[in-house]
């Protein structure tokens, strides 16, 4: 499958590509402190407003209570919500999917008992475990601990998605396995090497696409999920968002953190410190919410393309072969859905 044959493909990753270069390339045009202000003064020196300022010429989409630019916040952490994200897909997508071919060709045996074990993943909502296993990343601020953090992070996501890979991997297998031209194969002496090389291949490479796009949706809106738990990755800030309740009068005077905030800035993190202010300063929310269903439908768009040019790809090969075989088999759509047609391997 050529993915560039594909425009909306094609253009979605262009997008990606270029908001990654933008976050990478921040730390030369913008602010390590987000261009945090807490009283804004017109020209004359006359205050004009006090933080969190609304969408205007100097913050394009406001701020937060802190008074630091949400569009400089979400610049930064972009590149931590599609790194992370792409980083936790990639490793479930390889230790998954090479543990169902495994599983189907050397441990066939074994298959029926790892489904068993794994139905747990389909029975109880993956947050749910999630939360189990990462919540103690989110409670403490450590100093330099944000790598270590992430990768902790990242390894218990990816735990939880291996299984429906590894399971979507040997149902694949199963039934391409049940073909007649495989079973020709094995007849005449063919390996399980030579089978998923000569036979597999093109169609695992096929499928194995819908699975990893599948599979960032999924990731995506997991860690949407634990934001909205306060679990941000990365960890937390020092700082934390600045309260409404006031402490002293006059100079003196200062505001109680009233919620941890994302290190990172990640998108997710965002959304998860600042879902309280929806009715109050409903711009702190949408900004990065917004942001976050952009990347989703983005990618969803990408997911349809693919799934439409596969059903097109083996359609066309369908009715090809259909006068020279009336017989039919039933074969995967990318949906895991039936389509009756011949497929015969060229």
């Amino acid at each position: 499958m050529k993915i560039f044959k594909y425009k909306k493909t094609t253009f979605g990753l262009l997008i990606l590509i270029l908001i990654l270069i933008l976050s990478f390339l921040y730390p030369l045009y913008g602010p390590p402190d987000f261009n945090t202000t807490i009283i804004l003064y017109d020209n004359k020196g006359k205050m004009i407003d006090v933080r969190p300022f609304s969408p205007s010429s100097h913050f394009l989409l406001g701020s937060d209570r802190n008074g630091a630019d949400i569009l400089l916040m979400m610049i930064y952490g972009a590149k931590y919500t599609i790194l992370i994200t792409f980083g936790i897909t990639i490793l479930r997508f390889l230790i998954g999917g090479v543990l169902g071919i495994i599983f189907s060709f050397w441990l066939n045996l074994l298959l029926p008992i790892v489904k068993n074990l794994f139905v747990v993943f389909r029975i109880i909502p993956p947050i749910i475990i999630t939360l189990l296993l990462i919540t103690a990343t989110s409670t403490t601020y450590i100093k330099g601990a944000a790598p270590f953090i992430i990768v902790y992070q990242m390894i218990i996501l990816v735990l939880i998605g291996i299984p429906s890979v590894l399971i979507n991997t040997s149902d694949i297998i199963s039934e391409l396995k049940g073909k007649s031209f495989i079973q020709s194969s094995y007849l005449m002496g063919a390996g399980h090497f030579h089978i998923i090389k000569r036979h597999l291949k093109p169609y695992m490479t096929s499928y194995g696409l819908i699975i990893f796009v599948q599979q960032l949706l999924n990731t995506l809106v997991l860690i949407m999920f634990l934001g909205t738990f306060n679990i941000y990755m990365g960890g937390i800030s020092a700082e934390g968002i600045a309260g409404t309740e006031q402490i002293g009068i006059g100079i003196g005077a200062h505001s109680v953190p009233a919620q941890d905030a994302s290190l990172t800035r990640e998108w997710s993190g965002l959304i998860g410190q600042n879902y309280r202010e929806f009715y109050r300063v409903p711009w702190i929310i949408l900004d990065p919410l917004f942001a976050y269903f952009f990347l989703i439908l983005l990618i969803n768009m990408m997911k349809k393309e693919l799934e439409a040019g596969m059903d097109a790809h083996y359609t066309k090969k369908g009715r090809k072969y259909k006068n020279q075989d009336k017989s039919t088999d039933p074969i995967l759509s990318p949906n895991f859905t039936f389509q009756n047609y011949k497929e015969i391997e060229k």
